[in-house]
């Protein structure tokens, strides 16, 4: 996960588990997409308007995410908790 100082936000993942299913985000347990992101500290959000992804059904939306970062962790849910993911990335 890379936000640049020019308010992109790119992402590329995958699943460490090979067995689990895909996701609305995933496509044999991968994930990436990029586009403009709008980080709002206070509220502890960020919104990236996806312009490509590698599942194309989530170009054109807008990803509303919360976060957390402490030391070298940053922690990314869903602002709706029904969705049910969270996920961890360490700097290194």
């Amino acid at each position: 996960m890379i936000f640049t100082e020019g308010g992109t936000l790119s992402v590329q993942a995958k699943n460490a588990n090979p067995d689990a299913e895909d996701t609305t985000y995933t496509m044999n347990g991968y994930e990436a997409y990029y586009g403009p992101v709008v980080v709002d500290d206070e509220a502890g959000t960020f919104t990236i308007t996806v312009a490509s992804s590698l599942v194309r059904a989530l170009e054109g939306q807008s990803l509303v995410r919360n976060f957390d970062v402490t030391d070298d962790q940053l922690v990314i849910t869903p602002v709706d908790a029904s969705e049910g993911w969270r996920v961890t990335y360490h700097r290194q």
